[in-house]
């Protein structure tokens, strides 16, 4: 709960310094007085930063989805992930079978119409649902020839949605979210929950590693020259400057491989 607190905490000082310094470059620019173009920016950053919490918090409420319910959420996901796989098609033929005609087999469901079949693919796992993932569900239930294939996930990576637009058959992806509303709220049914402990503390190393990741490479070059621009309009230039040196040093690191695991020792059946 503390590790949880302090990651919001940096998230919310962030995302607040980037809008003032995106405002404060142009109010700045149009200002001459310092104190009273701070003065304006720290108060255009709040208005801003709660126009954008109102419609984050719009949009959440017409999920019908509140913060006890979310933590719910994530319980009953995080019990589908570490369960028997065998405990998830059970439990969803549970719930299917109360309204409709259910075949159960060892990974999917088929849930029976009078002309067509549509099937009911669960598919939680620990990492986020790919491509892969989703060949392999296509090719254990085209033989059903159904109709529409819904998967349940926790959530699934970008390109997958794309992705199953290819298919040929009409595929539904259902986050942890939309499993939720769209069949576990909807038929008042829900699993044991299974507390699982995964109060792992990140090592200095891990963070390091995490903050240096090739991926943030791209990020860190935009941002200084973000700030390598912005320089040229202000009075008080060197911060930006320095700022603007500081990421790319982390831009260049993140372009150097690191490693801080052991080297494997070379008599490993000895």
């Amino acid at each position: 709960m503390k590790k949880l607190f302090i990651f919001k905490t940096l998230d919310a000082f962030f995302r607040l310094f980037i809008i003032f310094l995106i405002v404060f470059v142009w109010i700045r620019y149009f200002v001459d007085s310092f104190w009273i173009s701070l003065f304006i920016s720290i108060l255009t950053t709040f208005a801003i930063d709660i126009v954008f919490a109102y419609l984050k918090n719009k949009k959440q409420n017409k999920l019908n989805i509140k913060k006890q319910e979310q933590e719910n959420i994530d319980e009953y996901i995080n019990t589908f992930i570490y369960c028997d796989k065998k405990y998830c098609i059970d439990f969803f033929y549970k719930l299917c079978s109360k309204n409709y005609s259910t075949i159960k087999k060892s990974k999917y469901l088929i849930i029976s119409h009078p002309e067509t079949n549509i099937i009911l693919y669960p598919i939680f796992l620990y990492r986020q649902l790919c491509v892969d993932d989703v060949i392999e569900c296509y090719n254990t239930v085209k033989k059903e020839k159904p109709k529409r294939i819904i998967i349940c996930t926790n959530s699934y990576e970008n390109n997958v949605s794309k992705f199953t637009s290819t298919l040929g058959i009409e595929t539904l992806l259902l986050d942890k979210q939309q499993t939720y509303i769209s069949l576990l709220k909807k038929y008042e049914m829900y699993p044991k929950i299974t507390k699982i402990n995964n109060a792992n503390k990140m090592t200095f190393k891990q963070i390091i590693l995490l903050a240096l990741d090739k991926k943030r490479a791209k990020s860190y070059f935009i941002s200084a020259l973000f700030l390598l621009f912005s320089s040229f309009f202000v009075y008080y230039k060197i911060y930006y400057l320095i700022f603007s040196t500081l990421l790319l040093i982390m831009c260049f690191l993140c372009l150097v491989s690191f490693k801080f695991n052991k080297p494997i020792s070379q008599q490993i059946l000895d």
